[in-house]
């Protein structure tokens, strides 16, 4: 026979060897350290992963032989139509009911592979012909309503020749070829053909961002020979995966970017600048803490940053749907790689993102009204407490039950002269007069009398001057309102504290949230930036700030500086999270991005970075001049006494000018003479 007509032979076993020996490698891969190449990829594919699912086609009759037991999981998307609930392990109406419940539009492809992906976990999947440009259509999307997500997807695709020169533009430009490094292709002449290429997507190099992209470049690695089930021709270059991640030849990393120091900086004066996709040309200057983190990843890596400020101006939001507005809104249409910004732990957009290692900790803080000066008519009582005025009154009481009694038993001799009445009226006035510090002209010849009186004159005089000392130094030192400058304290005056988005309390977790902060939430209010300018000159209110791992504080820039000398920084945090970096789901530099995050914590640099770019970008003395806010520092010099300070004697002369005219005006009408004392 011909050699020629070998690839001619109809075998079934062809598709099972090439398959097989993309299983089998993996042996030798463990047994030969130094191959490193795709076919150890490939084997990989199966030994490493949780699952294998395989969209399995009528057209493509094997068997997978492997050197070890994998789980595999059989999908027939030919016959999913004709599938009954009733004979499915799965109750796939479950997933339909969730899906419709969150108004996520959905097909079988997308149902299938989410539940194969959320309960079989397959992390390695198998589709054949024209079932590629399905499976690459939604997998993307199913592996976003996902709840279990994997860093370690792979895929073979396999197909022939002739599908491959006729619906090229059907789905090798899917996004899922552009965006994921670990596809292998395997192509036959035709159907029945032995001699197969082995193909592995480029993935390095420029992007393209066009709306349709156009087909992604496969290089050819291996030729296998499933008759002889030999390599009849190998690519000498080194096309591993990892290779590929550890040199990205320019690939660029859209960063959704807005002005949030210290974690971003944005200025269209300064240079160097780098590329914005929003107006097409390099014309913006990037920095802060976490944006430097991916300059050096890229400096590392050999990527490309660019920056897209078409919409975020904040950082958006999630719905329940898998869309969204703002920052995370563009990283779930795909539009952004990286999302930063004191990002905390959202779980709203941990559900249909990836998140990487923690950042750094931020506390979310108010700048709150400071105390002002208290003046008011209760001025006179403040020298004593309320149980001291208490033991005072009895004091007077006492006095004046003294005055009586020994009045009343020191005529009891003349029968007549003093009755009980007029004893307690002179017990009583003398009683005021001596607490006033004012004389009597009654004159009395008893000892006991006398002693009486002298012994309520050094009583009252002794309570006069502490009364004198008190008042005094409370007119010389101010005494100041209690501030809300703590969480507690906020909560008890139920102040209203504001941002401009609502992710301010999104991190809150209202299932295991205590009292008070479930009651913070309720006084928080949305404003935009203009109105809380305006309200922190003038309003009652708090401005959330953000107070960062190192001591600095962000989000301060919407509270001018004449506002400052009315505001103080709170004691404590409200609450306080991580922050995160928010990436797409299957995002391919992710465990490498996550390995640097963790050296650049180790190295000391993270401090570094953000007391560099704070001394850089932000001004120190508004920095200083906001944490000594904390302490209240008071000009205790000279002071002009107003109205205010006197307003409680005013008050009290008033009254007893007052009770004299009635008394007055209640002799004249009865026309009777009260005896003078």
């Amino acid at each position: 026979m011909h050699p020629a007509m070998s690839s001619l032979l109809i075998e079934a076993n062809y598709w099972s060897a090439v398959l097989s020996f993309l299983g089998k490698i993996s042996f030798k891969c463990q047994q030969e350290i130094h191959i490193f190449d795709v076919a150890c990829l490939a084997g990989q594919h199966f030994t490493n992963s949780h699952a294998t699912c395989i969209l399995w086609h009528s057209d493509f009759d094997f068997q997978l032989k492997a050197v070890e037991p994998i789980p595999v999981i059989i999908m027939n998307s030919q016959n999913w139509e004709n599938y009954s609930d009733g004979y499915d392990i799965y109750d796939w109406n479950q997933k339909r009911r969730e899906f419709e419940a969150n108004g996520i539009s959905y097909n079988d492809w997308t149902l299938r592979l989410t539940v194969a992906i959320e309960h079989s976990q397959c992390e390695t999947f198998i589709a054949f012909e024209e079932q590629i440009r399905e499976f690459a259509r939604y997998f993307y999307h199913s592996s976003i309503y996902s709840i279990w997500r994997s860093q370690r997807n792979r895929f073979i695709f396999v197909c022939t020749e002739d599908l491959l020169a006729q619906q090229q533009d059907h789905f090798l430009s899917q996004y899922i070829f552009h965006d994921q490094p670990n596809i292998i292709l395997v192509t036959s002449a035709y159907l029945n053909s032995s001699t197969f290429d082995i193909k592995i997507n480029r993935f390095v190099g420029k992007r393209s961002f066009e709306v349709i992209p156009p087909p992604v470049e496969f290089d050819l690695i291996q030729i296998y020979d499933a008759q002889v089930q030999e390599i009849t021709w190998e690519n000498g270059r080194n096309n591993d995966v990892p290779q590929k991640l550890r040199n990205l030849q320019g690939r660029e990393i859209i960063i959704g970017i807005f002005d949030y120091k210290p974690f971003m900086v944005l200025d269209r004066e300064k240079q160097p600048t780098v590329f914005d996709r929003a107006r097409s040309k390099a014309d913006v200057f990037i920095d802060g803490t976490d944006v430097r983190l991916m300059m050096i990843f890229c400096e590392l890596h050999n990527c490309t940053v660019q920056v897209d400020t078409s919409e975020p101006s904040d950082w958006g939001d999630i719905y329940t749907n898998a869309t969204g507005i703002g920052l995370v809104g563009m990283i779930l249409d795909r539009r952004n790689d990286y999302g930063i910004g004191g990002m905390y732990l959202w779980y709203e957009a941990y559900q249909f993102m990836d998140i990487t290692h923690f950042l750094g900790r931020s506390g979310v803080t108010c700048l709150v009204p400071s105390p002002n000066r208290l003046i008011s008519w209760t001025l006179l009582l403040r020298p004593f407490q309320s149980a001291l005025w208490l033991g005072v009154m009895l004091c007077l009481l006492l006095e004046c039950l003294a005055l009586c009694v020994t009045r009343r038993w020191e005529s009891s001799s003349v029968p007549g002269s003093h009755t009980w009445f007029g004893s307690l009226m002179f017990g009583c006035i003398s009683t005021l007069k001596l607490f006033v510090n004012q004389s009597t002209s009654y004159v009395t010849s008893s000892y006991s009398l006398r002693t009486v009186l002298v012994a309520s004159y050094m009583i009252d005089i002794i309570l006069t001057t502490v009364y004198s000392g008190g008042l005094a130094a409370i007119l010389t030192l101010p005494t100041m309102e209690e501030a809300a400058d703590s969480r507690q304290r906020l909560f008890d005056h139920k102040l209203i504290w504001t941002g401009t988005s609502q992710v301010w309390i999104t991190t809150i977790d209202e299932g295991s949230a205590d009292p008070v902060l479930l009651g913070l939430m309720e006084h928080y209010r949305v404003f935009d930036a203009e109105q809380i300018s305006d309200f922190s000159q003038s309003e009652q209110m708090g401005f959330v700030v953000e107070r960062m791992q190192f001591g600095h504080l962000g989000n301060t820039e919407l509270i001018p500086n004449r506002a400052l000398e009315r505001l103080k920084l709170m004691e404590d945090d409200i609450y306080f999270a991580f922050t995160v970096a928010f990436v797409p789901r299957l995002w391919a530099h992710l465990e490498a991005y996550n390995d640097f995050i963790l050296a650049w914590h180790s190295s000391g640099m993270d401090k570094f970075w953000e007391w560099k770019i704070a001394a850089d970008y932000m001004s120190a003395q508004r920095q200083n001049r906001i944490v000594a806010s904390q302490k209240l520092t008071l000009d205790i010099g000279p002071k002009k006494l107003g109205i205010d300070n006197f307003i409680g004697l005013i008050l009290l002369w008033c009254f007893g000018m007052i009770c004299s005219l009635l008394t007055f005006v209640g002799e004249i009408w009865l026309r009777r003479e009260i005896p003078i004392y």
